[in-house]
């Protein structure tokens, strides 16, 4: 794994500190991992705190105005969504509705029942001016982990093998919506300061870096890296990729390493297969919030290099931003009803992408020129 204070290549990274935001997390979602803080300061403490279910009255805007949505028949619709729910779990809901109660203290009361109930998470959220219960599954992942995906390692490459491997990002950043890492606030963080701070430098070294760093941000901009990024945007580099990669026969024992990742590869991009922005789920998301998570295509990206410098520039700013707010995670979520037929299933999709582009970003990095 890349790691902000263990140096690689183009694998996966994993910016440090870890845990300090304001909560990404739901209790519950792993395992704590051991580790050493001040006494004042518990690792992963804001996980600790107590969520409230609902407001004292939620509302929503119509065109009629604000809208009470804590009502009688919300309540009804989401008592029958829940019982509904837990049997097909073949599960009783261990909760009758009392006789006088408000309909708030009665949806409290169906929320804290339900969650107490079921393995899965449970949030209360509006869809279409309705409350509705939606039932949420974290998996396992990386956190704090980006993959920005580079392009650059296929110049080592030649002939048909350097068709098969661009062809297969071409597919895989566009079949899971992976944006380029010039859309990202990151980078627009790095130019906004990169020419003032040329001008107040002073040290002979820090300048020629500086420099250096202004030359690829021009790449990126307008450069040969952006023809390079823009390219993988457009037409294909071979056609039958599938046959292509049953074809070919590696000259060396890395590309012959390099083909295998690309064929254990090639299901995440299947027409059957999910797109992983797909999984992306606030179950905190607030209307106003004071910092924005960080979304899942901040995380999952395409860039050129992960080696430079103004690479190193724009991942301290992904560093400070998750010292501020949480990361946004893969979550299989359902919003149930009361004809809602099969419960949440299994789904390790999130799980075996993860690995996956591991291995794969770690080979490119360190394997290729073996």
């Amino acid at each position: 794994m890349y790691t902000t204070y263990s140096a690689g290549h183009a694998e996966s990274r994993f910016p440090y500190p870890v845990g300090t935001g304001k909560g990404g997390h739901k209790p519950g979602h792993q395992t704590v991992r051991t580790q050493k803080a001040p006494a004042r300061r518990k690792p992963y403490g804001f996980l600790n705190r107590t969520l409230q279910p609902i407001a004292p009255d939620l509302y929503t805007e119509t065109y009629r105005g604000r809208v009470n949505l804590t009502t009688e028949e919300s309540f009804d619709y989401l008592y029958r969504s829940a019982l509904n729910y837990v049997q097909l779990l073949e599960m009783e809901l261990p909760y009758t509705p009392p006789s006088k109660a408000s309909p708030r203290e009665k949806i409290c009361r169906l929320y804290q029942v339900l969650d107490a109930s079921l393995t899965d998470h449970v949030n209360l959220e509006v869809r279409k001016g309705q409350l509705q219960f939606c039932i949420y599954r974290y998996h396992s992942w990386p956190d704090y982990t980006l993959f920005w995906l580079p392009v650059n390692f296929t110049e080592k490459l030649h002939g048909t093998l350097k068709r098969i491997v661009l062809e297969f990002i071409r597919r895989f950043i566009r079949h899971h919506r992976m944006q380029d890492i010039t859309d990202t606030p990151y980078f627009e963080m790095a130019e906004c300061g990169l020419d003032c701070y040329l001008e107040e430098i002073m040290d002979r070294d820090e300048l020629k870096r500086q420099r250096e760093k202004s030359r690829i941000f021009r790449s990126y901009s307008e450069g040969k890296i952006s023809r390079c990024l823009k390219r993988m945007r457009s037409r294909a580099f071979c056609r039958n990729l599938e046959e292509q990669v049953r074809q070919y026969v590696p000259a060396t024992k890395a590309e012959g390493g390099l083909l295998e990742l690309i064929r254990e590869g090639l299901p995440f991009i299947a027409a059957s297969s999910p797109c992983i922005m797909d999984y992306e789920y606030d179950w905190h998301s607030e209307e106003e919030p004071d910092f924005m998570p960080i979304p899942m295509e901040y995380q999952i990206l395409l860039t050129y290099s992960n080696e430079d410098e103004l690479i190193d520039e724009l991942e301290s700013h992904f560093t400070s931003d998750s010292q501020e707010t949480y990361c946004l995670t893969p979550v299989s979520g359902l919003l149930i009803t009361p004809q809602t037929e099969k419960p949440l299933p299994p789904d390790d999709f999130p799980e075996r992408f993860a690995k996956w582009l591991s291995r794969f970003m770690d080979y490119i990095a360190n394997r290729l020129n073996d």
